[in-house]
């Protein structure tokens, strides 16, 4: 079975560990930054973190971004996000097939 945590803020752990997944709440950049040094060894196929946690450690995240596990999404915090888990999203995709697939410009 597929490991997958979530790193993040107290109220946006909550519901995801009650769905079963590995929840680690934290609280200040750095305490983000040594979960995540913990816990990208264990085997995760996912690792989820709110937008918060990936401002903060978005350098060490980037060190695993070009392998296939674990997977990393970003998730909007509980009270609500900025987006950043599609922008994200959006540049791998484009990366990946040479253009900006994603854009609202042009769709009617």
């Amino acid at each position: 079975m597929s490991k997958i945590a979530f790193i993040g803020d107290k109220t946006s752990v909550l519901g995801f560990q009650a769905l079963g997944f590995d929840a680690y709440p934290v609280v200040d950049p750095q305490e983000s930054r040594n979960v995540w040094s913990e816990i990208k060894e264990e085997n995760y196929t996912v690792i989820m973190v709110t937008e918060e946690v990936y401002k903060e450690i978005d350098d060490l995240i980037s060190e695993v971004a070009e392998s296939f596990t674990p997977a990393v999404l970003i998730i909007p915090p509980a009270k609500g996000g900025k987006g950043l888990g599609f922008q994200r999203m959006k540049k791998i995709v484009e990366k990946a097939v040479g253009m900006d697939i994603l854009s609202e410009e042009g769709k009617s």
